[in-house]
């Protein structure tokens, strides 16, 4: 099953059931709000008969519109390591934020600070939590896994006094979706999935998530035992080589520069990057 967050006008954005050229409006504001909202959630979610629109009609909302928390992973493939010089992990590195974060969906334009100049981005896998996680063991871990989806964190940098900073406004932008496929329609721990992102039509990024270094289940039981992973939590779980390496980033952002992420079998991402909200 495919679900989405869709957007209907200016202010709408309900959760929906996505057909093949229609979704099915379920009463929830978004899909993270359906996920939190208890056990049967799924059987929920197939079963509601809402009102349909055809999906031409609709555009993607960010698929959760306010995450609790978004966990990122970097580095999780042993090319993108060595690409940011860095040693071979002995556990999945991450960190955590809570709140605030700047969430887009799969076909909006993504605002940069004119002083953000060049931008790392990188696709990745995305997992949703289903159930709330803490100290769990990995042969547990992927019951609490809701779903997965494609995820893009897009970060600005600039040069002050021609030093390379993040840039003012340059807090990571993370694009979400276009769906959230559960776990019934997607290999088990989204292994053997092939990403790729493209920049302006080349070809920046293409893996496997079987390359990954710690595997979801793994990653899941790690994150579980520094914090409590709760329904509608977003883990993106590591970008490949190819993304910029911070220091050396390999996208200059342009007027308008079109990122396209896409896993297969789970969805595509066209953001476009501009300088401006105005542009």
């Amino acid at each position: 099953m495919k679900l989405s967050t869709v957007r209907l006008g200016r202010d709408r954005t309900p959760a929906a059931r996505l057909q093949k050229k229609h979704c099915v409006l379920l009463p929830y504001p978004d899909v993270g709000t359906l996920i939190a909202s208890g056990e049967g959630w799924q059987e929920r979610a197939g079963a509601e008969t809402g009102e349909r629109h055809r999906l031409e009609d609709v555009s993607y909302a960010p698929l959760i519109v306010r995450p609790g928390k978004i966990v990122r992973l970097d580095p999780n493939y042993v090319a993108r390591a060595r690409e940011l010089g860095w040693p071979l992990p002995a556990t999945s590195e991450f960190s955590v934020s809570y709140g605030g974060h700047v969430v887009v969906g799969a076909d909006d334009d993504i605002c940069l600070s004119a002083e953000g100049r060049d931008v790392d981005r990188g696709v990745e896998l995305g997992l949703v939590i289903g159930r709330r996680a803490r100290e769990v063991t990995a042969e547990t871990a992927l019951s609490h896994v809701a779903g997965y989806t494609v995820t893009n964190n897009i970060t600005a940098w600039s040069h002050p006094d021609g030093i390379l900073a993040p840039g003012p406004s340059a807090a990571v932008t993370t694009s979400t979706g276009p769906a959230l496929v559960t776990t019934d329609d997607v290999p088990m721990g989204g292994r053997g999935l092939t990403m790729t992102c493209l920049v302006d039509g080349q070809v920046k990024q293409k893996t496997n998530t079987s390359e990954l270094l710690f595997d979801v289940a793994t990653v899941i039981a790690h994150v579980s035992t520094v914090v409590t992973l709760r329904p509608g939590d977003l883990i993106t779980t590591g970008t490949p080589a190819g993304a910029g390496a911070g220091p050396e980033p390999d996208v200059v952002l342009r007027t308008r520069t079109e990122v396209v992420s896409s896993i297969k079998g789970v969805g595509e991402l066209r953001n476009t990057l501009v300088r401006s909200c105005s542009q």
